[in-house]
């Protein structure tokens, strides 16, 4: 009998973040965009984000398994977004950003073609 996948087990199902920090499995591993920024920014002073696919554990990157693209957020409000083809490109971007005010954590949110979406965030000062 072919298993019936509920929505909190399907990782195609929603946006997929780590269960447990402190041990990641290797899918969360592979899948996790990792966020490389400042943790105290300038109000309205450019400054880069560097969003890594596959830092912790390497994801492979064929036409048939790879990371489409990472999208970066700051709270909700979007700004910008990356994308990459199989076995042609590496999941990695730096987005140049400034902000007015902190209205949330950057997060940075990729979708795997196989594997769907998964995000990470990490909260940034803004003085």
């Amino acid at each position: 009998m072919e298993k019936q996948w509920t929505c909190p087990e399907d990782i195609l199902c929603g946006v997929n973040t780590p269960k447990d920090r402190e041990n990641l499995t290797d899918l969360e591993k592979k899948h996790l965009p990792v966020l490389e920024t400042p943790e105290r920014v300038k109000k309205d002073e450019p400054f880069p984000v560097k969003v890594t696919v596959g830092k912790l554990l390497a994801h492979p990157n064929e036409p048939a398994h790879f990371i489409e693209w990472v999208e970066l957020y700051c709270g909700d409000t979007f700004l910008g977004r990356a994308g990459f083809s199989g076995g042609m490109s590496y999941p990695e971007a730096v987005f140049t950003v400034k902000l007015t005010h902190a209205h949330g954590p950057l997060r940075a949110r990729m979708k795997c073609n196989l594997h769907g979406l998964w995000e990470d965030s990490r909260p940034v000062m803004v003085e």
